[in-house]
């Protein structure tokens, strides 16, 4: 059994960094001919493809529980288990955009075609200088119609039946700019593991909420973390 799973990764692990390069390559050249948001539907098309693919291979598939129904923009705010969640959430909105570590814009391909869609870029290091540049930014991308994902515990945790504390940023952009914020709950981490190379079959449970509500960004990020905190304590029984 060990051998299949090794074996079923190791053919997505292949089609992943080639089909990574083939897209950047192809992603870079053509940018400079088309506008941002028609290179986010670019990017949500080949995040789409790659999640069939590794429904395929690895026998991971998704469920979802609920639905987004703000055609305006709004800031999704889901707790962080892995890779999964990173390219599956991209697809939700359109357009939308993400708050990255400014290391990853170097990486090469993955992270040419990355700057190229003008994420919000932070230095982790700096936690006060980041906030300040999320709520700008935020508000910028917002008023240009753009949602934006955040995951507000700040680094992926592994499953369990709590999340991580949760920053305020995500509170903060919502209330500051009058849009929703919708949380969303998964446990993708149980199939794709963080930091793993082997993937497990299963199904992803996707949650998707009600807009957070709150008087203020304090009151708003708690009742964000009990939800979440509800929903993973679900999950685990």
């Amino acid at each position: 059994m060990v051998l299949i799973l090794f074996f079923r990764s190791l053919l997505f692990s292949l089609y992943f960094y080639i089909s990574v390069i083939v897209f950047t390559l192809f992603f870079v050249i053509l940018s400079p001919f088309i506008g941002l948001k028609k290179r986010y539907g670019l990017t949500s098309r080949f995040i789409t493809t790659l999640l069939i693919v590794l429904r395929f291979l690895c026998q991971i598939d998704w469920k979802v529980y609920g639905n987004i129904l703000s055609k305006k923009p709004i800031i999704i705010a889901s707790n962080h288990q892995g890779i999964w969640e990173s390219f599956y959430l991209q697809t939700l909105a359109n357009p939308l955009t993400t708050i990255i570590k400014k290391e990853l814009i170097y990486i090469p391909f993955f992270g040419w075609a990355l700057n190229l869609l003008n994420p919000i870029k932070i230095n982790r290091s700096k936690k006060l200088q980041s906030a300040k540049k999320v709520i700008e930014s935020g508000a910028e991308k917002i008023r240009n119609g753009f949602s934006i994902l955040l995951f507000p515990e700040g680094t992926r945790k592994n499953p369990g039946n709590e999340v991580g504390k949760f920053a305020r940023s995500a509170a903060d952009l919502a209330i500051k700019n009058n849009v929703d914020l919708i949380p969303i709950y998964h446990d993708s981490g149980l199939y794709w593991k963080n930091k793993k190379f082997i993937k497990f079959p299963g199904t992803v449970k996707v949650i998707i909420g009600a807009p957070i509500q709150g008087k203020n960004s304090s009151e708003m990020t708690k009742n964000l973390e009990d939800w979440m905190n509800k929903k993973a304590s679900m999950s685990t029984e």
